[in-house]
């Protein structure tokens, strides 16, 4: 009785060698690798790329790093919006906010955080002015020469951010508007208005008259 060689099967054949991993096989053990390694940074650029704000209403050449905006498009954090002498945009915010951008303003989205137990909106205005009935606290706006915060639940509050200078306006709520390079803060109440200039503390608050605040409402409406 002859025996059989190990490896060689009644019929006298080879068994077939095992296949090398296919091109899906390779793709998939890639893409798992991949997430393994990368998994949390492509879950930040996710999360970031979420739209906070939507286009409600433009008007001229409106520019976000290179594209024009229309009515519909979305906001997202780090977005710098260009609103160019003569146009007007405003936008709806994922919180119930509602911004304003007056011609010739550059506002860019910092952060916007409304989920968890420590809501806070953060945007930055190299100039121009914004109105802004906010519903979220803190909503801060800073300038170069300093930030202004809407202390109160809601706030209806205008902002004015020059070359060297800043404006806060308050038609509802509570704002703060603190200096950049003191740290002194002051609290300006509904009705009334205060202004900043570069390294110096704020100036105390007044009462503001309807023509100053005409004079806002009308380049934001």
């Amino acid at each position: 009785m002859r025996h059989r060689s190990a490896g060689i099967d009644a019929l006298g054949r080879a068994p077939k060698r095992q296949s090398a991993l296919g091109l899906g096989d390779i793709q998939r053990n890639l893409v798992g690798a991949l997430s393994a390694i990368f998994g949390p940074t492509l879950g930040i650029g996710i999360a970031a790329a979420t739209p906070v704000g939507t286009v409600i209403e433009v008007s001229g050449s409106c520019i976000d790093h290179g594209r024009v905006l229309k009515f519909g498009d979305a906001v997202q954090i780090g977005d710098t919006l260009d609103v160019p002498p003569g146009g007007k945009l405003k936008l709806q915010m994922a919180d119930g906010s509602a911004i304003s951008v007056a011609p010739d303003s550059n506002i860019t989205v910092a952060s916007y955080n409304i989920n968890g137990s420590s809501p806070s909106v953060k945007l930055s205005l190299a100039q121009g002015v914004l109105r802004i009935t906010s519903a979220t606290r803190p909503f801060e706006v800073s300038s170069a020469v300093g930030t202004a915060a809407a202390s109160s639940a809601s706030a209806d509050w205008f902002v004015e951010s020059k070359a060297g200078s800043a404006r806060v306006a308050v038609l509802a709520g509570i704002v703060d508007l603190t200096s950049n390079l003191i740290g002194q803060s002051v609290s300006i109440p509904a009705h009334w208005g205060a202004r900043l200039e570069a390294g110096r503390a704020p100036v105390p608050p007044r009462v503001w008259n309807q023509m100053e605040f005409n004079a806002f409402i009308r380049i934001t409406q």
